[in-house]
């Protein structure tokens, strides 16, 4: 994310909304008061926490004294309030992801954990206190993360990380302290933004040209074995940034800024198959007319968060839930109408949470 990115996301909301088909579709929920100064840029749940990350320095409840610094949980079941304890952090928080046992591993631009120097990536315990010994150490900005057993994938615009020199995505493990795997380099020659995994592939986006020692123009199937080649076959060959992927089944939803993929006009959004050259699904073409920064999916329904204002056939202002069969539409009722740009998306507990 850019400096001028930050600049436009500078006024934060953090929402939840109930999925549609449950009470009361689209209404919003008292997240206890709380309320972030500055844009939400990640959010996370464990189905016990809701982790929130981003560019606000504070999250503050009127009419008490407390104030919680950028990263912290919220319980998103029951009132919205606050997890205290978590410890603060100095930087952006970008991403985060789940440690399986009730932790949480954080990347972004910080310095200091809980007053304690971790550059730009740290694992939370599941007592919310800094673990100590894992410490990668980033020299620059991480923006990805997803985990696959005792394996942590990492993306972003570092060159060194875990003790090695890895152009903008490791794996790196989970226990000991957070060494990079020594033959798994996939060395991307650009940014990447957005990772997925499913079974032994790992899907990468970002805003690279040449990845796993193939040119591979900003997404690509790596293996999470060996070197981290890249598929010699798979290739849809996006003309432009690749912000956000999410996997279903046999298909691989991809969000960005594109206008072509695998050969076809699509703006900003597409289906393409997970198996062969990754082809682009003929029919499903939501058409968004400006970025598409974040994607959830729960059952038929995928909810797509950016910049747009109009998708599938719909005016819809930054959010829609889009159907994920047929050509894509927006469901015609659900229309939340985000008033700036939405960057994070989570699903726990029949709700929707929305940050941005």
């Amino acid at each position: 994310m850019t400096k001028i990115d930050k600049i436009i996301l500078g006024l934060a909301f953090l929402i939840s909304l109930l999925l549609p088909h449950s009470i009361a579709a689209q209404t919003p929920i008292n997240l206890g008061g709380w309320q972030p100064d500055g844009a939400v840029e990640t959010i996370v749940s464990d189905n016990d926490y809701i982790y929130l990350g981003g560019l606000f320095t504070t999250m503050i409840k009127p009419g008490t004294s407390g104030a919680f610094t950028r990263g912290t949980g919220i319980d998103p079941a029951g009132t919205g309030e606050v997890i205290p304890g978590f410890p603060s952090v100095n930087g952006a928080i970008e991403c985060v992801v789940p440690d399986g046992s009730g932790g949480w591993f954080i990347g972004g631009e910080f310095t200091l954990v809980g007053g304690v120097a971790r550059n730009r990536i740290a694992h939370i315990l599941p007592d919310k206190t800094l673990d100590l010994t894992w410490n990668p150490n980033a020299n620059s900005t991480v923006f990805a993360l997803t985990i696959s057993g005792t394996d942590l994938y990492v993306g972003g615009q570092f060159m060194n990380i875990g003790g090695e020199a890895r152009n903008r995505i490791a794996k790196l493990s989970t226990t000991g302290t957070g060494a990079a795997d020594p033959t798994w380099s996939p060395n991307a020659n650009n940014f990447v933004y957005a990772l997925a995994i499913s079974g032994g592939d790992l899907y990468v986006g970002g805003f690279f040209t040449n990845i796993g020692g193939e040119a591979r123009n900003r997404i690509a199937k790596l293996s999470t074995t060996g070197t981290g080649a890249a598929d010699p076959t798979w290739n849809p060959n996006v003309n432009g940034t690749v912000w956000s992927l999410s996997v279903s089944g046999g298909d691989l939803y991809v969000g960005g800024a594109f206008t072509n993929i695998g050969g076809q006009a699509r703006n900003r959004i597409a289906k393409v198959s997970t198996t062969g050259t990754g082809a682009v699904d003929a029919t499903w073409n939501p058409n968004a007319d400006n970025a598409v920064r974040t994607l959830a999916i729960s059952g038929t329904d995928l909810y797509v968060g950016g910049q747009f204002t109009n998708i599938g056939g719909q005016a819809r202002n930054r959010i829609a839930q889009l159907s994920i069969t047929g050509t894509g539409a927006a469901d015609p009722t659900w229309n939340p109408n985000a008033n700036n740009f939405v960057r994070s998306l989570t699903i726990s507990c029949l709700f929707l949470f929305v940050g941005g």
